[in-house]
């Protein structure tokens, strides 16, 4: 068996860093402001005498918040129901156990855990363990079913503990998480100054996860949507080009069109052969390329603003997007090269 990551030696040193909440060796200290982070719990060191070194990072946004945690000691943790919000867990170093009811997980560098709100949990996390938490409000995510279905859940919302990191639907979901710690680590909250980049980057990790994850009402989301006329469609399109640097989610575009978010999705690829965030994304790369070309030769224009003031979270994607639709970079637009005018007079 190969040796286990250590947190000093791995590739998540440090990560959020810059977001420091808690670093502490006193249990009772822990307990308290961990809490005060998640919900009331039993803290308690488990084994030989060992000595806890905690590191706490957290980045609070809208309806979730990202943290870092390590203890560095063997731990018993129990919170029982966590009662008001869904927690996903990440390791990126080493492993522990986790308690969902009658299920439980070995969670390491291949399998996270997701806790759901009202399923009584315990956990034993070990000493080389460190992870990449997720919160997420309850009302929020039960908002975004009621958005995707069109009804509110009967009962508890409940997802299935296990989340692959590497294998399945889910995968992409956790690595969408750790690319969000990672991009705060290298770009800062800056983003965080603008709604839309927060809306966006919400959205997506709420939505994608009740369609990813298995959870209770799984087989409600998986029944076809009647698609949504072209004239429910219209009105999104003719919102989205008059709003294109306000908060939209795709929840806000279904309630736009006055039908759920399938039927809105169903719609987009019927008519379109698109869906309705990346007809946003591509109206937004649109307006995003505009604003560079009247900000070529400013002083102090900034790419970076520009993509923050219209969603686009993650700079290298947004890139990405932006030079497969128009051939060129967006550093090639804002000095306003002969390639970016090449490009302006083929689309004429």
């Amino acid at each position: 068996m190969p040796p286990r990551q250590s947190i000093e030696k791995g590739p998540f040193q440090g990560l959020l860093a810059d977001y420091t909440l808690l670093r502490s060796q006193d249990v009772e200290e822990t307990q308290g402001r961990v809490a005060a982070v998640f919900c009331p719990h039993v803290l308690r060191v488990v084994g030989a005498p060992q000595h806890l070194h905690v590191q706490h990072n957290l980045v609070k946004l809208h309806d979730t918040a990202i943290n870092f945690l390590s203890y560095g000691a063997d731990v018993a943790i129990d919170p029982g129901r966590l009662g008001s919000f869904y927690l996903a867990q990440i390791p990126v170093a080493g492993h522990a156990e986790i308690y969902c009811g009658a299920q439980s997980v070995v969670s390491d560098v291949k399998t996270a855990s997701l806790l759901s709100p009202d399923t009584p949990t315990r956990m034993h996390w070990h000493r080389d363990c460190a992870q990449v938490l997720l919160w997420i409000e309850k009302a929020a995510m039960e908002h975004r079913f009621a958005l995707l279905t069109g009804r509110d859940p009967d009962g508890p919302l409940a997802f299935d503990p296990s989340l692959p990191q590497h294998t399945g639907l889910s995968s992409p979901w956790t690595q969408a998480v750790l690319d969000l710690a990672r991009n705060i680590d290298q770009h800062g909250t800056y983003w965080l100054q603008f709604p839309a980049a927060v809306a966006s980057m919400e959205d997506y990790l709420l939505r994608t996860l009740l369609l990813l994850q298995p959870h209770t009402y799984t087989h409600l989301l998986a029944r076809s949507a009647e698609p949504a006329r072209p004239r429910h469609m219209q009105r999104v399109i003719d919102y989205v080009h008059a709003n294109a640097d306000t908060t939209l989610t795709v929840a806000d575009l279904a309630q736009i069109a006055c039908v759920s978010v399938r039927a809105l999705e169903e719609g987009f690829r019927r008519y379109l052969n698109t869906t309705p965030v990346g007809y946003l994304r591509d109206v937004r790369l649109d307006v995003v390329r505009q604003a560079l070309i009247a900000a070529a030769g400013a002083e102090h224009a900034s790419i970076t603003e520009i993509a923050y003031r219209f969603g686009f979270t993650h700079l290298g994607r947004f890139a990405a997007y932006y030079k497969k639709r128009f051939g060129v970079s967006p550093s090639t637009t804002l000095r306003g090269e002969a390639a970016e005018r090449h490009f302006s007079d083929t689309r004429r």
